[in-house]
């Protein structure tokens, strides 16, 4: 009978094996463990702790209001923002003042431009012809709580050190991203239910919970 070493936890054998499959077991593990801090997950989190509170429709109200931070905001953009931005869109950052919001990211209009191969789609096509390569855009919009939600209202728009004509920044928005995209910014964003309204502070905005008021 042919006799079998067994394989001690010293062997190299066993070793090896051990190795083998911790590098495994690390291999599975998300990358966004290994990519992003502690703090930063913490943040991204606790946006979407507070997400969550503002979309439960069982809220009893009156209820305390829910306030968002840039700090959070940004958070949850670092860490999940490749899950929903078109490709060639990077790095995207918001900021808040009152009465006003400011989104910028790194876009890369050769890529945009290729992800809209439509020859009818005027929009991306002029943008490609105006802007090349990797640069900062910059938009600047006032944001005016009404009765039923917010209204947002595109000020400017800015590409590098360009600002981009308000004709065409209202040409993309309206026969590019709104059909794309499913959004109308003619129209106010309706709120939360249980929300009464949305304030713009510096760097926060804060949710005011309650029932609502009815229409006159």
């Amino acid at each position: 009978m042919r006799h079998v070493r067994s394989l001690s936890l010293a062997s190299p054998e066993r070793r090896l094996i051990l190795a083998g499959a911790i590098a495994a077991f690390v291999a599975a593990l998300p990358a966004r463990s290994a990519t992003f801090d502690a703090a930063t997950l913490a943040a991204s989190k606790s946006l979407e702790d507070k997400m969550q509170v503002l979309g439960n429709k069982d809220t009893q109200v009156p209820a305390p209001p829910v306030i968002l931070t840039e700090n959070e905001s940004n958070s949850y953009l670092k860490v999940h923002s490749s899950e929903f931005l078109p490709p060639g869109v990077k790095t995207p950052t918001v900021s808040v003042q009152p009465e006003h919001a400011t989104g910028a990211a790194d876009v890369d209009f050769d890529e945009v431009a290729r992800t809209f191969p439509n020859p009818n789609d005027m929009g991306p096509k002029i943008l490609a012809a105006m802007f090349h390569g990797v640069q900062r855009v910059t938009v600047v919009a006032k944001i005016e709580p009404e009765q039923d939600g917010v209204l947002i209202q595109i000020e400017s728009v800015v590409v590098g050190s360009t600002t981009v004509p308000s004709w065409l920044v209202d040409y993309v928005i309206q026969k590019v991203l709104q059909p794309k995209y499913n959004f109308d910014l003619s129209k106010p964003i309706h709120y939360p239910d249980h929300v009464t309204m949305i304030v713009l502070g510096t760097g926060q905005a804060t949710f005011l919970r309650g029932p609502r008021v009815p229409k006159q």
